[in-house]
């Protein structure tokens, strides 16, 4: 059919066009937000169902520990893979994505401050002065000696996300990262997606986070300190390597 003089011609390659139906553009990206949501949901429930059939009885329960943050995080991979693989990967518009991202952060953030329990800091208030200044300590350490042998460009606006995570919680992180870069022009915030893929279902709360005490209970609280110990000793000799190399390469990060 001939385009009518002075209307615009359907653009073939966004959320909104012919094909992806006549769903409008923010319906859409919401509903694939909450479709990756689900995701994380089933895999949070077959994981509470393969551990209660298989090796509950040897370790107790471990999977309800998980949180759903980081399973709806694999959830969204799995669900930008399928739109892919049936070609329905514009279906994905990143910018109204970001601008969702960006407010649902918001109300993280100030969810977050305004839940905090003052009254259990202050209950335990020496153990917590030695916990905070011991976690300080060793983030500010990661941050100003590791995080530019780690990184060769832009170390610091990277770097303070992981401080901010490590000091306090995800979103004080990002929140540093917003200040840092508040128009997100550097993919800053992207890195740290993308790290948090491999961080947050690990360690991040996740599996050996919900592990920790069972295995503490069981091992003795030194042995899983020695093995604590000896990864990040390995961790960080694998970051200065790397370093090193991208250094010598040349190569952006």
């Amino acid at each position: 059919m001939l385009d009518e003089p002075g209307i615009a011609p359907a653009r073939p390659d966004g959320p909104a066009s012919g094909q992806a139906g006549a769903v409008e553009a923010l319906s859409l990206q919401i509903g694939l937000i909450g479709a990756a949501i689900v995701i994380g949901m089933l895999l949070q429930t077959l994981l509470v169902q393969a551990e209660r059939l298989l090796w509950v009885q040897w370790s107790g329960p471990l999977m309800a520990y998980v949180p759903l943050f980081p399973l709806a995080m694999i959830g969204g991979v799995l669900l930008q893979l399928a739109l892919t693989a049936m070609g329905r990967a514009h279906w994905v518009d990143d910018r109204l994505v970001g601008r969702l991202s960006g407010t649902a952060l918001d109300f993280i953030i100030v969810s977050a401050l305004a839940t905090l329990s003052l009254s259990v800091i202050g209950d335990q208030l020496w153990p917590f002065i030695l916990l905070a200044m011991t976690g300080l300590a060793w983030a500010t350490f990661c941050l100003l000696v590791l995080a530019p042998r780690f990184i060769p460009q832009h170390w610091f606006a990277r770097g303070v996300g992981d401080f901010g995570q490590g000091t306090g919680m995800v979103v004080s992180g990002l929140l540093l990262m917003r200040m840092a870069d508040p128009e997100g022009r550097s993919g800053n915030l992207e890195r740290f997606g993308y790290k948090q893929l491999l961080f947050e279902p690990v360690v991040g709360g996740g599996l050996l986070t919900a592990m920790a005490l069972p295995l503490a209970a069981q091992f003795g609280s030194l042995t899983i300190f020695a093995w604590s110990a000896g990864l990040t000793l390995l961790t960080i000799l694998g970051g200065l390597r790397l370093g090193r190399s991208l250094r010598s390469g040349g190569a952006p990060v």
